[in-house]
């Protein structure tokens, strides 16, 4: 069971366990952490009938160096540097001290200490206490009765952000386990960090410089305070050892977003790569297709009863230099000992899901239990996934919420004036038709030709009548204009119903919604704008969620305005609206929020009886700060295992395979 690391304080076993929210959640994990202590060897007698290596590591990290204080039991020496005894089955104090000397460089080689990269930092070996020995040898059957202290240290350029520890003082195929006790103090504070650390188990801890874990002593809400701001700044992913489940159920899709550490993901699989402490860039993209299958038939979800395959959307190596999961990772070489896999799995739905079961099934020897983090629209769950407890399986059900995006068309209510329409041709022809019959009174001869030719005359004119007709409004009444309080209101539906539209799943549905509020060609320039200003390039492109649109002006312009386009309606109108739009984009429990102001003319027009909007001059556009919150976890539907406190859990000992997001 691999311990993660939060804080110095989380593993801290001095800390009273009780005035620590969650604490007594933590039974299981802390019985097989003591329970693999006792069975490491801290009974003296048991020691030859069950090797075992059982030593401390005392670290403390100042600003320039890192200072390791080894101790071992001379029983070390036998099982790692071939210490043989005399024929009395003594060990002779020569023996002990060239064994010594071979123990320093073993220690180098197998006590690891990694910088923020990666990369092995080189120590040496300063000295060695060995005055438990005496001059006489140690007998073989009192070779844990005394103590060896190597004093190591590494030498820092800077004050460390993170540093990674391990050990590998056995094989993996070795014949015997190897437990470490590890402590670690930062200088500054008294807080020690400890746990119980296996081979090739990794801890990475993070140094605040600026402000050091507080004192042992310190109160509740002071802890409470600095575990918040430590939280915040690392955007609420605070553990380097842990697996993060976040589940994000929404009206058109589920997703499901896992980040676990790359070591425990190689103990599922191992990935191939030449370097076994690093991950190239070529070597990540030849993994991905494996990593992605893998994800993929892990922790099946049912959907309305409904086993649904995912789509992994993202899938991103992290190193420990990155805090912002929500953006996509810089493509370079990873260490295997720190670095983190994220991935995003999406299950498309047609409508809010009526149920969503997830059953966890990622268990092995060194993940027995997750905590994951469910976000169901405006609530929020914390369901723990337990190999021991035989707890798997999570099941949210609808309390009722059903989809609603209708996007209602304007009705038109302003009445056009009535139209005159003139017939041209007919009405020149009655007109010649006239002046003929006029002539005929006048002059006698020629009748009979004339008044055929009148005739034939009013016959064409009447079958002309639907030809070259002029129509016009009504001279005599009054031009049909509408008030400034009804084009306000008429144009922040249609302007709100414009980004209530991509609140729609697939494009086609985009479409259709604007249709009812857009017209023409202008509804795929409308539809790229839009589209365009709703990406969060600081998250990589994601297509943020509108939450919020505000007017802070609209103002009815002039008919004759110049850069207002008169429509061929006189009942149409133009607008200039000054606005501001927040859109959100939320992964791995924290959210991102982007707001712009912009300013437009808007021409309206009656189509079909309905208004709709024809065009748009953008005349300012203005991007305002971007920010980034956490968002809080409120639990609805508190279990068992769930702790009362709402904020991140501070359990005494945490293993590496239980989350707190």
């Amino acid at each position: 069971m691999r311990i993660s690391i939060m804080t110095m304080r989380d593993a801290n076993p001095v800390c009273d366990p009780e005035r620590l929210p969650g604490s007594k959640n933590r039974f299981p994990s802390c019985f097989l952490i003591c329970l693999a202590l006792l069975i490491c060897g801290l009974l003296p007698e048991t020691s030859h009938a069950h090797p075992i290596s059982d030593s401390q590591e005392n670290v403390y990290v100042k600003r320039d160096k890192v200072l390791i204080s080894m101790q071992i039991f001379v029983e070390d020496l036998y099982f790692f540097q071939k210490l043989e005894p005399d024929e009395e089955n003594i060990v002779s104090q020569a023996k002990i001290k060239k064994a010594i000397e071979q123990h320093k460089q073993f220690l180098l080689d197998r006590l690891l200490v990694r910088d923020i990269n990666g990369e092995k930092l080189q120590g040496k070996v300063v000295s060695v206490d060995d005055s438990s020995v005496k001059p006489e040898g140690v007998a073989m059957s009192d070779l844990m009765q005394f103590t060896l202290v190597f004093e190591l240290e590494f030498p820092l350029e800077k004050p460390p952000e993170f540093l990674t520890f391990s050990q590998e003082l056995v094989d993996s195929n070795a014949g015997f386990p190897a437990i470490v006790r590890f402590n670690l103090k930062q200088e500054g504070s008294e807080t020690p960090y400890a746990v119980g650390m296996k081979p090739r188990d990794p801890q990475t801890i993070r140094f605040n410089w600026d402000h050091p874990p507080l004192a042992p002593d310190a109160s509740e809400a002071d802890w409470q305070k600095w575990l918040k701001e430590r939280r915040e700044e690392t955007l609420g992913i605070t553990s380097y050892g842990t697996i993060y489940s976040f589940l994000y159920i929404e009206d058109f899709e589920v997703r499901h977003e896992i980040l676990i550490p790359l070591a425990t993901l190689e103990s599922f699989f191992t990935l191939e790569k030449k370097n076994p402490d690093f991950l190239s860039v070529a070597e990540q993209e030849a993994s991905r297709a494996r990593i992605e299958e893998f994800f993929a038939k892990s922790n099946p979800i049912e959907i309305d009863g409904i086993s649904v395959k995912p789509a992994v959307s993202r899938l991103d190596f992290y190193g420990l230099d990155f805090k912002d999961f929500a953006k996509p990772a810089e493509k370079k070489r990873v260490s295997v000992a720190n670095a983190r896999v994220g991935i995003i799995l999406t299950y498309s739905t047609k409508g809010t899901p009526d149920t969503v079961k997830v059953t966890w099934d990622m268990f092995n020897r060194s993940v027995w239990s997750v905590e994951s983090v469910c976000f169901a629209f405006d609530e929020s769950f914390r369901p723990i996934f337990s190999k021991l407890e035989r707890n798997s399986e999570f099941i949210w059900t609808n309390p009722g919420r059903k989809v609603s995006l209708d996007v209602s068309p304007v009705a038109v209510m302003l009445s056009p004036r009535s139209i005159w329409t003139i017939p041209v041709v007919s009405g020149f022809g009655f007109l010649l038709c006239l002046m003929m019959s006029l002539s005929l009174l006048r002059r006698g001869h020629s009748y009979k030709r004339t008044l055929t030719a009148v005739a034939v005359l009013f016959f064409i004119s009447l079958l002309s009548l639907p030809l070259a007709q002029v129509s016009f409004a009504n001279p005599f009444q009054p031009v049909p204009e509408i008030s400034s309080e009804k084009a306000e209101a008429v144009f922040k539906t249609l302007h709100k119903n414009i980004y209530r539209s991509f609140d729609y799943h697939t494009d086609s549905d985009v479409f259709d919604a604007l249709a009812k509020s857009a017209e023409g060609s202008f509804l795929e320039t409308l539809y790229r704008q839009i589209n365009q200003s709703l990406k969060m390039q600081e998250q990589g492109g994601a297509i943020s969620h509108v939450t919020d649109v505000d007017w802070e002006s609209i103002e009815l312009q002039p008919r004759r305005e110049p850069n207002v386009e008169v429509s061929q309606d006189e009942r149409s109108f133009a607008v200039k609206a000054t606005w501001t739009v927040a859109g959100t984009v939320e992964h791995w429990g924290h959210i991102h929020t982007r707001t712009n102001k912009y300013q437009g003319i808007f021409n309206l027009e009656p189509v079909d009886s309905v208004w709709k909007l024809t065009s748009m001059e953008l005349l300012d556009e203005e991007r305002l700060p971007f920010q980034t919150r956490l968002r809080e976890v409120k639990v609805e539907a508190p279990v068992e295992e769930t702790p009362e406190n709402t904020e991140e859990p501070v359990p005494e000992k945490q293993s590496a395979d239980t989350s707190s997001p």
